[in-house]
């Protein structure tokens, strides 16, 4: 019994504890006395700046701050430091860029009501009250161009792109800010590094504001992107070998003629594969002469012939030669003679079902070679043939191309027929019966 009244004394005491400490806190919690606590440097937030921004304005000092003394009792003050008042001024009245005096409010945090503070305000710079200082500046946002400069170094046999090979995305700039710092950039510089490069350069990369003198600046304004995509040029090169082919004909051959180019070689930039592709074949063939084709001054003195340099898109002419030409010179002393084809003109392959008829009667066949040889041909010596296999099956008269034959002792490179594909004579083609 003794310790059940024991045990009911201790639970008084500790009741009588808890009674005295909660009427502590509800009395201290009302008492009129309040203690005072500062908070320094508070960050001013500002709203109605899409208002400014529909004005063409922007605030430039952004980090405004401003202090406070907030006389409260300890509980709220215990509340206020967990989480600090908020600053937020209006600045949605404001029309011209210049430096304005705008009030701010404070933001209790929830629990702590208006009646429960009282504020003291500090306002920077001799202002009085809830009041800081805004500067606005016109704003302005453009776009400017880009461009690249390569400060790297490429391995032997590579060459680097020009500064106008650059190909960047997005392909300008949109800078934003205070208008008369905006107005100082000129262009935004990428600029590309790297040691013995062997292939093209194609990554993100920072960028620099440049301004008009070409320095760079810092100027605090804004852009739409943190990096620009770049891609840059790393060529492989070679020198290839430049030939022009002869075709013999027309009474001479190739030893009786001697071919010398402006230019033996060029040089060539692009891919890996194209360049080692090109250099692979050896030589680039410009062309061909063919000495059947050659007109009468060209076979009896030599001359000019200008050859233009074939390339894939995927190649370079660094060399910047657009055409080459080639001088031929002729040591074998040749002139041409016609001869007037009558009776030795025939056709073959004929349709089965259709005849044909020669409509052609005398064909002129110019002939090639030393006159000695020439001396020796006869009409008789020159056979025209017509081809007919591929004629339409229709009555009617058609021109067909013919084959010269050229019967002589002589080989055909000594004595041959000048421009022989362009020979032709009309023939009628009729149904038997």
């Amino acid at each position: 019994m003794g310790k059940k009244i024991l045990d009911s004394k201790a639970l008084y005491v500790v009741l009588s504890v808890l009674l005295a400490f909660a009427a502590w806190l509800f009395v201290t919690s009302k008492d009129s006395t309040k203690d005072s606590e500062r908070f320094a440097h508070l960050p001013v937030e500002f709203t109605g700046e899409e208002i400014l921004e529909e004005r063409g304005l922007m605030i430039v000092n952004r980090d405004v701050k401003a202090t406070i003394t907030v006389q409260a009792s300890p509980t709220v003050l215990a509340v206020l430091k967990r989480e600090q008042p908020r600053l937020v001024a209006n600045v949605a009245n404001i029309s011209t860029d210049d430096t304005h005096v705008v009030n701010y409010r404070v933001i209790l945090p929830n629990g702590v009501k208006e009646t429960d503070v009282e504020i003291i305000y500090s306002g920077p710079g001799g202002l009085g009250g809830s009041a800081v200082s805004v500067e606005v500046a016109r704003a302005l946002s453009r776009k400017v161009r880009i461009e690249g400069e390569f400060q790297g170094t490429v391995a032997e046999g590579y060459l680097a792109g020009d500064n106008d090979d650059f190909r960047f995305d997005p392909v300008e700039l949109l800078i934003s800010g205070r208008a008369d710092l905006v107005n100082q950039v000129s262009h935004a510089k990428v600029i590309v590094t790297g040691d013995n490069l062997t292939e093209t350069v194609s990554n993100a990369f920072p960028f620099q504001l440049i301004g008009a003198s070409g320095d760079p600046l810092e100027l605090g304004i804004s852009c739409d992107v943190d990096a620009v995509y770049t891609v840059f040029p790393i060529r492989a090169t070679a020198e290839i070998p430049l030939k022009v082919n002869i075709v013999p004909g027309g009474g001479l051959s190739e030893k009786d003629v001697k071919l010398r180019l402006s230019d033996s070689s060029i040089t060539v930039a692009g891919t890996r594969e194209a360049v080692d592709a090109l250099a692979g074949e050896g030589e680039l063939v410009l062309g061909t002469i063919d000495l059947a084709e050659l007109d009468d001054n060209l076979a009896q003195s030599g001359g000019e012939v200008t050859f233009s340099i074939p390339l894939a898109d995927e190649l370079e002419n660094l060399s910047g030669i657009t055409e080459v030409t080639a001088l031929l010179s002729v040591n074998k002393r040749v002139e041409t003679r016609t001869f007037q084809v009558t009776s030795r003109i025939s056709t073959i392959n004929a349709p089965e079902g259709w005849t044909p008829t020669i409509i052609t009667q005398v064909l002129p066949v110019r002939v090639r070679g030393p006159e000695a040889l020439l001396d020796e041909l006869t009409e008789e010596s020159i056979r025209v043939v017509a081809d007919l296999k591929d004629i339409n099956q229709a009555a009617g008269k058609y021109t067909v191309p013919v084959t010269i034959y050229l019967y002589s002792a002589a080989t055909s490179s000594d004595v041959g027929v000048v421009t022989p594909r362009t020979y032709s004579i009309v023939v009628s083609l009729a149904r038997d019966g």
